[in-house]
């Protein structure tokens, strides 16, 4: 969402007004599901996507004619056979997309933007409020989390929980500042007080910790970045903790590789992977990984290599259970042999864990 976000705070410094497309409902095999986003100016498509194709170029005639009368609209494609034909789409189903108009000039929506993308950076814990009624829209609000809050599990009677973004003395306001559970949905909709609102966790929950700076490393942190994980790389070496040679990278720091936990702190929700120097070091970090609640283990080697070490964690104390955790070789099985073919075969098996698609285990 911060590339979206980016735009529209760029577009708002100028003084530009701009449409945002938001994909509120979708069925069949459409190419966006509900949450996809597009930053739509007046020349054209700013950021974002909802999916391509006809529904894309239909999508960015309805936002410009939006803009140019100013108001939002709403637009249900309905994608039978005959309006396939006819719009060009072969995927089939249905999908409803609203039009947010927001106009060049508030000064309340660029400081809420700015906001957002502040939160985005500082990994805090936030949501993005959308208005997609159909009519008298709000537009956009913040909604953020106190410092150390769980999002899966919040506790709003800490204090420090700030809704901002919508008038102070609108009963809506109110209302929802009254409800925070409303606020915090990972991506759906929700109706309050007769007006339908979209919900968007802005800070995915779960960073990918990656121990070993080497080609290996360097080639996966930027696909994975670029996929909208937060990614944190560790080493022990000096010279592979240079920000430099990780593009995207959320964080690059030292750590002492038989101490991990010195330097993270791991939960239910993040991702490991496990790509260091060498096999007696590979062997201490999953032993540690395997200790953790980590959602996904993966760990880089020959089979070979894979049947030494799990030997050895079993004289450590691990279990074939425990061992089933740590998918090694890591990655799909695509016949990668670079690191770029291997950090693209890795990132595609997390993605397939993160949609819940594929379960983080092995067969041993």
């Amino acid at each position: 969402m911060d590339p979206v976000l980016k735009a529209l705070e760029e577009a708002l410094k100028n003084g530009e007004d701009t449409v945002l497309a938001t994909v509120t409902a979708s069925s069949g095999a459409t190419p966006r599901g509900e949450g996809a986003r597009m930053l739509v100016g007046r020349s054209g498509r700013l950021a974002g996507t909802v999916g391509g194709g006809a529904v894309e170029l239909h999508s960015l005639k309805i936002a410009q004619e939006a803009i140019a009368k100013k108001q939002s609209n709403i637009h249900h494609f309905i994608l039978t056979k005959n309006q396939i034909e006819d719009i060009g789409m072969i995927c089939g189903g249905n999908a409803t997309v609203h039009y947010l108009y927001l106009a060049g000039d508030d000064e309340v929506l660029l400081d809420t933007v700015r906001k957002a993308r502040e939160a985005i950076a500082r990994r805090q814990p936030s949501w993005l409020i959308t208005d997609i009624s159909e009519s008298d829209q709000l537009g956009l609000a913040l909604f953020t989390a106190p410092e150390g809050a769980n999002p899966a599990k919040p506790d709003f009677t800490q204090k420090g929980w700030l809704f901002t973004g919508y008038p102070e003395g609108d009963p809506v306001t109110a209302y929802l500042s009254e409800h925070p559970e409303l606020l915090c949905q990972r991506g759906d909709a929700f109706e309050a007080l007769g007006h339908q609102f979209f919900a968007e966790e802005l800070v995915v929950p779960g960073v990918v910790y990656i121990f070993g700076g080497g080609h290996v490393g360097q080639a996966l942190t930027p696909v994975l970045a670029g996929a909208h994980f937060a990614v944190v790389v560790l080493d022990d070496r000096e010279e592979f903790t240079d920000p430099a040679l990780f593009p995207g990278a959320y964080d690059v720091k030292m750590c002492d590789m038989k101490n991990i936990d010195r330097a993270v702190s791991i939960g239910p929700e993040d991702y490991i992977c496990i790509m260091s120097r060498g096999h007696s070091m590979d062997l201490d970090l999953e032993d540690q990984a395997l200790r953790t609640p980590a959602r996904y283990i993966g760990v880089i080697g020959s089979r070979h290599k894979v049947k030494t070490i799990d030997g050895k964690l079993m004289e450590r104390g691990h279990t074939k259970e425990d061992l089933e955790r740590a998918i090694s070789p890591i990655g799909l099985d695509i016949g990668g042999e670079t690191p770029e073919e291997i950090a693209i075969s890795i990132a595609a098996q997390m993605i397939a864990v993160r949609a819940g698609k594929l379960e983080a285990r092995r067969k041993l």
